[in-house]
């Protein structure tokens, strides 16, 4: 059997193993009665605090991708279609997994991943839509939530523990993830595949009427699992889309035919999708020689949006070949060109940081912040710029309000930590590291700089005592049982 797919098939026998399904007739389906009043759910807290757990194991066994352009990107589809989604009040957490295959997840509390290969293989917005609304719909509907409580309690550490196990298979590293699975629970499997089905059929349609909600085309799904099955047949090895979302010939009908009920617009991607696409395509482009080429071969196909992002693509090319004369030219000449579009403003910032042209880039990051006050990726590339220029002192001032905005993002907490540091408060310093590392899954190393931190605040008693509280917090969530 496929590893992936043993893997997601023993999650469900665990859980479902644990605690006996309700007895039905022989001769029904042994499909849980998802109406069923007296099957009890999680409470949104349970829910939120689950994710939020896994989540942490997740950052301690996956890679993920930093960029705060693609996550700005990410993080404004997935809200959009969240907003029209059955989601109430959504408190969303998106990652971005750093692996090149193709996939995407839910887990409950909002969490919800994207691997970084989504960005390349879909082909427009509406696209890129159609999986997250599909994955939104698993979240909205408490598909996980309902299978977890006929289960008895398990324990935070390890259910999260396979959790991201799952989630590190489908980010490519199948070896890993079972690794992580036989090492935290053994079990029977029981395959409950007609469940699944169940349920990928059901976020199929939630998920095509978000889409349609939202004003995007929602024929982009079928057309997506079309696409993924014509891949497999001419490749041979299935994504893992496909492995973690079994998709048929009669479910690619079966959304067509929806999607044929639905108000739909015709698909058109946007310059946003295509910038965001093309910093993934840099980034994990084998070579400097393959994505110059990728791009130049781009440059004279498609729309103006494909072939201004093509060149989007070649100055951030030369940026990772660290050719930043011609990196410098190619994106000012796009900023020139399209004064409206912050995007080649921030690429400006990029390309002076890695120079290390510090206030040049200081000063074309503050510009971009008169226009846009508060944009996360210019703050991120800023701070850097003042840590990097000796000046911790003025980085401070633009981490805070992200870190009362993001306060879940390692990366806010690790620029803190350098920032108060190398500003000579030691005991805030401490705490940053502790949030980044606890944040990261790393709890007892976390503990640590806690202790470090209250050792360091002994003689401020206010800032002690809510150090004191935040230790005490961290502990009852690193052992918390649901």
């Amino acid at each position: 059997m496929i590893p992936l797919l043993r893997a997601l098939l023993l999650l469900g026998a665990m859980l479902l193993a644990a605690t006996p399904l309700y007895a039905q007739p022989e001769n029904q389906n042994d499909l849980p009665q998802l109406g069923d009043p007296n099957l009890g759910l999680m409470s949104a807290d349970q829910e939120y605090r689950l994710g939020r757990s896994f989540l942490r194991s997740l950052r301690a066994q996956t890679p993920i991708m930093e960029d705060p352009l693609v996550q700005e990107y990410a993080e404004g589809l997935v809200y959009r279609l969240a907003s029209f989604s059955d989601i109430n009040e959504p408190d969303l957490a998106i990652v971005v997994i750093g692996s090149t295959d193709i996939n995407a997840f839910a887990v409950p509390g909002g969490v919800i991943g994207l691997n970084a290969g989504l960005f390349l293989s879909a082909h427009s917005d509406d696209e890129m839509g159609s999986v997250i609304a599909h994955e939104l719909g698993h979240v909205s509907q408490h598909h996980f939530a309902r299978r977890y409580m006929e289960s008895k309690k398990m324990s935070r550490t390890v259910l999260a523990a396979m959790l991201a196990s799952i989630a590190l298979a489908i980010a490519g590293n199948g070896q890993a993830g079972m690794a992580g699975i036989a090492a935290t629970q053994a079990g029977a499997i029981q395959s409950q595949l007609a469940y699944s089905r169940s349920n990928e059929r059901e976020a199929d349609r939630v998920g095509m009427q978000t889409l349609a909600r939202a004003g995007m085309d929602p024929s982009a799904m079928p057309r997506f699992f079309e696409r993924m099955l014509e891949d497999q047949r001419f490749n041979g090895d299935p994504p893992e889309f496909l492995l973690t979302h079994p998709v048929t010939e009669a479910r690619i009908a079966d959304t067509r035919a929806r999607a044929r009920n639905l108000p739909h617009r015709d698909a058109h991607p946007t310059l946003h999708f295509e910038l965001a696409r093309a910093r993934v395509q840099t980034r994990y482009s084998e070579s400097v020689q393959h994505a110059r080429g990728y791009f130049t071969g781009r440059l004279d196909k498609g729309g103006e949006v494909q072939r201004q992002a093509a060149r989007y693509g070649l100055a951030l090319t030369e940026l990772r070949a660290e050719n930043y004369h011609k990196a410098r030219q190619a994106m000012s000449a796009l900023s020139k060109e399209y004064p409206d579009q912050l995007w080649y403003d921030v690429g400006l910032v990029e390309i002076d940081l890695a120079d290390g042209a510090y206030p040049a880039a200081i000063e074309q990051g503050r510009r971009v912040l008169d226009i846009n006050p508060g944009d996360y990726a210019t703050s991120v590339l800023i701070s850097r710029a003042y840590l990097l220029n000796k000046k911790p002192e003025q980085a401070i001032p633009l981490l805070e309000p992200l870190l009362l905005q993001r306060p879940g993002v390692p990366l806010l907490w690790s620029l803190a930590a350098d920032a108060w540091g190398t500003r000579g408060n030691a005991a805030r310093a401490h705490r940053a590291r502790a949030e980044k590392l606890f944040f990261t899954g790393q709890d007892q190393a976390a503990f640590q700089q806690m202790k470090y931190a209250l050792e360091e605040a002994k003689d401020q008693f206010a800032l002690h005592a809510r150090f004191s509280a935040r230790l005490d917090d961290m502990k009852r969530l690193a052992k918390e049982e649901f």
